[in-house]
């Protein structure tokens, strides 16, 4: 593709933005401040660090890889074909599930304090996502870079407002169940995933890519960790503590939570598209969805948006906002663990080859796998059985799929360049 490659700034935007950060704070946090109150600001900071070492995986494997694809291209050339495959069938449902829960999570905000009708809100937000996704990269990026910013100015804002009303304490209690309070804590940050599979539209990906990621990790959960502090000073509801004590500023919070499940929504929507161009390429998908038009995979693009809009649309209609933001919640937490073991199995597979020059990188896979199982098993566990089944579901589905491939005779290493 000779489009225009994105800046720093541009792929920044669009990855901090397409975390929704200020929607993923309202959304994971309301729930967060509930079950752990002012422990949920040390739960972000443990959440954080915990996602930081998945992340910092992202970075060492995006030295070597800046095609398209991200977390499949890496399983596909380090692991196995099929683990190439299943990683890629596991990043849509990451990516649908991700911006399906920003969504339903900014509508849900919207329609409880305006009283608006959620099917109206959602489809005009879904259909102007789709307007962005459309026209185009250069667009949506533009909108990223304008609403990044906004969500950064409404968390700072916020949370400086909340300090300045009460006297900053910290009289620290350790809830019941600690562990349950990280696992909605690392809601936030998880949302990074969404720029890797798009190095190929960017410039000097593979030294940027990993840098952007750790930066909008860090800045995403550190910037939720202010404002869970600031609002655990007035109690646990932290929607009603934001308008009422923050009520001047709250039309503006609402306007950041919109744009935030429309930026989250078009980001994934991109991240998807990328995802099932790459394994369109490699023989895994039809090879209609890797043709490039206007010098981009919009096939993939249009197919993406099409799934993402119905199935959303659907889910918020007949299941309700607030149920479709739970599923979606739990199976985005599910779907990450499992990307990142596979990219933590990559640099193992990677670095266990020079065994003596990639100590490091051999010492960070391991200690990253070991902490993605243990929070992978303990969310299995937290999550409620139809959330399991939908995920348990998916992976036989992509195992099936991918054995339905081995038996047409499918090889996508055949067109490895």
């Amino acid at each position: 593709m000779s489009r225009k490659k994105l800046s720093v700034f541009e792929a920044f935007s669009l990855s901090f933005g397409g975390q929704a950060p200020f929607t993923s704070i309202i959304t994971f946090g309301t729930i967060g401040l509930q079950l752990g109150g002012l422990f949920l600001t040390i739960a972000t900071i443990i959440g954080t660090i915990l996602v930081l070492l998945n992340g910092t995986v992202i970075y060492r494997l995006s030295l070597r890889y800046s095609q398209h694809g991200g977390y499949f291209t890496y399983a596909f050339y380090s692991l196995t074909e099929r683990l190439g495959l299943v990683t890629g069938w596991l990043f849509l449902l990451y990516a649908f599930t991700y911006g399906g829960t920003l969504l339903a999570g900014s509508i849900y905000i919207i329609t409880t304090y305006l009283k608006i009708n959620a099917d109206l809100i959602a489809f005009l937000v879904l259909l102007f996502s789709a307007f962005l996704v459309i026209r185009g990269l250069d667009v949506s990026v533009k909108y990223a870079e304008f609403i990044s910013i906004a969500e950064i100015i409404a968390i700072i804002i916020t949370s400086v407002v909340l300090l300045l009303e009460t006297k900053p304490s910290f009289n620290l209690t350790i809830p019941a169940n600690p562990f349950l309070v990280i696992l909605y804590a690392i809601g936030m940050p998880i949302g990074y995933g969404n720029l890797n599979p798009m190095s190929e539209d960017i410039k000097n990906a593979k030294k940027i890519v990993g840098i952007i990621t750790v930066i909008v990790i860090l800045l995403g959960g550190l910037l939720s960790a202010l404002l869970f502090y600031a609002s655990a000073l007035y109690g646990t509801d932290l929607i009603e503590i934001l308008l009422d004590k923050a009520g001047f500023i709250f039309p503006y919070l609402i306007f950041s939570a919109l744009n935030g499940g429309i930026l989250g929504g078009i980001a994934y929507i991109i991240a998807m598209s990328r995802i099932v161009y790459a394994m369109s390429l490699k023989n895994f998908m039809p090879s209609i969805i890797s043709s490039l038009k206007y010098n981009r995979p919009y096939n993939a693009e249009v197919i993406s948006l099409i799934i993402y809009t119905v199935i959303l649309f659907l889910l918020t209609h007949f299941v309700g906002l607030y149920t479709t933001f739970l599923v979606l919640g739990g199976l985005t937490v599910l779907s990450y663990l499992i990307i990142s073991l596979s990219a933590n199995l990559s640099l193992f597979r990677i670095a266990s080859k020079k065994l003596r020059k990639r100590k490091m990188e051999i010492t960070l896979a391991i200690f990253s796998t070991i902490l993605s199982l243990i929070i992978l098993v303990y969310s299995i566990q937290e999550n409620t059985p139809i959330i399991n089944y939908i995920f348990f579901a998916w992976i036989i589905a992509g195992f099936i799929y991918a054995e339905v491939l081995e038996i047409a005779g499918n090889n996508g290493k055949n067109d490895e360049d």
